[in-house]
């Protein structure tokens, strides 16, 4: 299995990519970025959802690596993730196409995405009382990625 640590330098800088394309969402809600901007930084908040999603995907692969008594809890919190990420490109597409409501979607995108952090973050915590230290790796990965998607979307709805 590849590290996070590995497989994340090949993606670049998922939380620089979330902050800059959440950057050029607030400016295009503000009428400062241009159009090409703007549709740059919001591919770049999709590669940010994508990497999301890929580590989701690994982590869905090694639940079966913890113990029985936690496998739920980590499927609920990779649920959960998944979820928030899906609202996330949800809003991202309505900012795209400048839709009536894209500031409350992302709103409501950052709320998603805190509660699947603080899961993730209780998650990652149990994983590690009980020895699944690889799979509590991958879960305090995806909780950083999914805390720079969060912090982003506030800015950009604020």
């Amino acid at each position: 299995m590849t590290s996070m640590t590995t497989a994340s330098k090949g993606r670049g800088n998922p939380s620089r990519f979330a902050a800059a394309s959440l950057l050029a969402l607030a400016m295009m809600l503000t009428g400062c970025a241009t159009g090409v901007d703007v549709e740059q930084f919001i591919a770049d908040a999709q590669s940010q959802a994508e990497a999301i999603e890929e580590d989701i995907n690994e982590l869905s692969e090694q639940v079966t690596d913890v113990p029985a008594e936690l496998q739920g809890q980590v499927t609920d919190a990779v649920a959960s993730a998944q979820a928030a990420t899906d609202e996330a490109r949800t809003a991202l597409d309505q900012a795209a196409s400048a839709e009536d409501g894209a500031v409350v979607a992302l709103e409501d995108a950052q709320v998603a995405l805190e509660a699947a952090s603080a899961e993730v973050r209780h998650v990652t915590e149990q994983a590690r009382e009980n020895g699944a230290d690889e799979v509590a790796d991958l879960l305090a990965q995806l909780q950083e990625q999914i805390d720079g998607l969060r912090g982003e979307t506030e800015d950009a709805a604020g």
